[in-house]
């Protein structure tokens, strides 16, 4: 396998835990404290794998751009976000729980096409899909 599959599938992995960490915050929900809000007990796993799934998510993508895949680099996070619906969905039934899920679907839905009609103005303008 090339080094390009080998990030997209880390990518795939690392936005599919960041998703699934805000299912799992979604599904915790917050305490108030007298400092403020707190996740309740058993939370921060939730947490690192948000930070974490980000961190290695972004970079995976970035690195993507570079490549002859930048056009795919878009289904990378759609791909998280989707696998977050799911997570989100078999977590609970409650009203947040569909709300998270339902703005994670639109998150992955819309992030392809944004970038697909963004790259497709940038081809209209500079010339190169124009028939000749």
């Amino acid at each position: 396998m090339t080094s390009t599959v080998w990030r997209v599938a880390l990518g795939v992995v690392a936005s599919s835990a960041f998703f699934w960490g805000v299912a799992g915050n979604v599904d915790l929900g917050l305490e108030r404290t007298r400092n403020g809000y707190t996740h309740r007990d058993g939370g921060e796993w939730y947490t690192y794998t948000l930070f974490a799934g980000f961190v290695v998510a972004y970079f995976s993508v970035a690195r993507l751009t570079d490549t002859t895949a930048a056009r795919y680099a878009a289904l990378v996070p759609a791909a998280g976000a989707w696998s977050g619906v799911l997570s989100c969905v078999l977590m609970g039934q409650q009203t947040r729980h569909w709300v998270a899920a339902a703005v994670m679907a639109l998150i992955g839905s819309v992030v392809p096409l944004v970038v697909h009609l963004r790259r497709r103005t940038r081809r209209a303008r500079s010339g190169a899909g124009a028939p000749a």
